[in-house]
């Protein structure tokens, strides 16, 4: 029989580290073991994102260290010379491309566009230049015939007020009639000069209003339409209403069905919305339209306009370059007013 202390000998089941009994680990390699660890329960686990900066993933140089690690000796200098963490880098660059894409298309952070309030040379132009964006297909030849010269633009500069549809409009009217009264034979100011008086009259035919407002998306349409919900009256003769008309809960037939039965005094609607009203029923007609009004002041949450929305900007001078509206503008029975 072997002896007892051999015995003991062969029980022994090597761990992977064959260390001495009292073998103590230093604390700096205690740190790194626990901090290597694949148990969650042994230390904190890296941030492997791309946002990662210091340990932690904070961004903070300053920010306390992981619980269970340790800075290497020299490692505050070392830190004092690195770059800026890379999720400040990358805020920086997205930062950069925002503003960049802003002045390509002509917004800022401000809270309205101040397009409409350009003079009518300066207003012709900078409408011009957002058609060829919208419509980058369309030849020279094709672009010129569209173009909406100064002529067919109501010189609405000098009016000041720009947060309410229906102030716009009374204000204009306003300036028109004192320039008649004061013998002025040039009436620059005016933004719409009989209609607030000639909507309250029943229009000859329905679906023919004589105001349209075009806005870029179906939630301003609603907000437009309660601004002047008060050209909604009831005459003698009937009722005079506000059209809504957008794409979004109502379908196409719906909207033709209704302006074949109703007077309309305004219509406010989205680009898409009115120009297949126009050429695809036969529900919407522009016989009395005295003026088409282009919601451009209004920004939307990413700061762009009527004339910068990518889902509307298209649509929109599509409306504008069609025959039905061309003809109108050329004739002088119409304008469009920039708001």
């Amino acid at each position: 029989m072997a002896p007892p202390t051999k015995k003991a000998k062969k029980e022994h089941v090597p761990t992977g580290d064959d260390l001495e009994d009292n073998f103590v680990l230093d604390d700096e390699f205690a740190a790194g073991a626990a901090s290597d660890s694949d148990d969650p329960l042994d230390g904190p686990v890296a941030d492997l994102s791309d946002d990662a900066g210091a340990v932690g993933g904070s961004d903070d140089d300053e920010a306390p260290r992981a619980a269970g690690t340790k800075r290497a000796a020299g490692s505050d200098e070392a830190d004092d010379a690195a770059d800026p963490p890379q999720s400040k880098r990358a805020a920086k660059k997205a930062n950069q491309r925002k503003k960049a894409k802003l002045a390509e298309v002509g917004t800022d952070d401000r809270d309205q566009d101040d397009t409409a309030l350009l003079p009518v040379e300066a207003l012709a132009d900078r409408l011009a230049e957002k058609q060829r964006r919208a419509l980058p297909n369309l030849s020279a030849l094709e672009l010129d015939e569209q173009r909406i010269s100064q002529s067919f633009i109501q010189d609405t500069s000098a009016v000041s007020t720009r947060d309410s549809l229906l102030a716009f409009m009374k204000e204009g009217a306003v300036n028109h009639f004192r320039l008649i009264q004061e013998g002025s034979l040039i009436s620059v100011l005016t933004a719409l000069p009989t209609a607030c008086n000639t909507l309250a009259k029943m229009p000859k035919a329905t679906g023919s209003p004589r105001i349209i407002v075009v806005a870029g998306a179906a939630l301003r349409v609603a907000d437009l339409c309660r601004d002047v919900k008060s050209f909604k009256t009831k005459t003698k003769d009937g009722l005079i209403d506000v059209a809504k008309l957008f794409a979004k809960h109502f379908k196409l037939s719906e909207h033709a069905e209704y302006l074949k039965k109703t007077h309309v005094g305004v219509a406010v609607g989205t680009p898409n919305r009115i120009e297949k009203l126009l050429s695809e029923t036969d529900s919407l007609h522009l016989t009395h339209l005295s003026h088409l009004i282009l919601d451009v002041s209004h920004l939307d949450s990413k700061k762009r306009s009527l004339v910068d929305l990518p889902e509307a900007r298209a649509d929109l001078f599509r409306l504008v370059g069609s025959k039905a509206v061309m003809d109108r503008l050329r004739e002088g029975k119409m304008k469009i007013v920039v708001f």
